[in-house]
């Protein structure tokens, strides 16, 4: 990132930078970030009713309306609101509670366009996707206190999320799907790494990162609009974190594997 070449952490400059940035609200930052997995279901349901209305697959930019940006702002701020209400205790009862959710959303996003009633059952394998990658967000990680699940722990978690990902896929194909059968199935490498190679923080890291960046390219290529929405977010959070924690996130660079630590058993 340029700021981190011309403003460097130790200079004049990024201190003076970071105490503006430092004033802002730091809960409006993480709502924007929560933007990205809502607005992402939301549209994902938009997109399934399109494609079976109208044939429309690709780069469909007449679905930029006042209709579609309102819906998407009011959808926003009552999802994040309901969502900082909520307290999941539990990694099965905040899997149930975001399936759930993430269902109603994806109706939701059905409703603007028209729905149709086999996306009913679509609608399931779309949100079992978000709901998995939700699990793997939930995993504990720290790069900077190198912390993260030892592999015996996140096999028991992972494995299960691999099994559902084949599944999502397999109906994607069946149900001739290209966005459901592509996007999952472009993720399952990712498990199988994560799963299958030496425990490493930067499995984990890949897992989250491209379990978010896959579906939203893919709505991003029906809706091209959305995918200018998401990099201006995208860029935006990259120079908050920066300014304000010094961190350069969200990104798809991972930890270097040489000063990796492994954990093991």
């Amino acid at each position: 990132m340029l700021a981190e070449r011309y403003f460097p952490l130790e200079s004049k400059r990024y201190r003076s930078i970071s105490r503006v940035f430092n004033r802002l609200n730091p809960s409006f930052f993480a709502s924007l970030a929560l933007l990205y997995s809502i607005w992402t279901i939301f549209l994902s349901g938009s997109s399934v009713s399109y494609r079976v209305l109208t044939d429309n697959d690709y780069w469909y930019w007449s679905s930029f309306n006042i209709f579609s940006i309102f819906s998407l702002i009011l959808i926003g701020l009552v999802e994040i609101k309901y969502l900082k209400q909520s307290n999941d205790s539990s990694l099965l009862k905040s899997f149930v509670f975001n399936f759930f959710n993430g269902y109603v959303l994806f109706i939701l996003g059905m409703s603007i366009v028209g729905i149709t009633s086999p996306a009913f059952f679509d609608a399931i394998f779309y949100v079992l996707y978000f709901s998995t990658v939700h699990i793997v967000w939930s995993m504990p990680l720290n790069i900077e206190k190198n912390l993260f699940p030892k592999k015996s722990e996140s096999i028991k978690i992972l494995f299960p999320c691999l099994v559902l990902m084949v599944a999502i896929s397999i109906y994607g194909f069946w149900s001739s799907d290209p966005y459901l059968a592509t996007a999952s199935g472009l993720y399952i490498p990712f498990y199988l790494v994560a799963i299958l190679l030496p425990n490493a923080i930067r499995h984990y890291q890949r897992l989250r990162i491209f379990g978010v960046a896959i579906p939203v390219f893919f709505i991003g290529v029906h809706f091209p609009w959305f995918l200018v929405i998401s990099i201006l977010i995208f860029w935006v959070l990259r120079y908050y974190n920066y300014f304000s924690t010094g961190t350069v996130l969200p990104s798809f660079k991972v930890i270097d594997p040489s000063i990796q630590k492994k954990k093991n058993g």
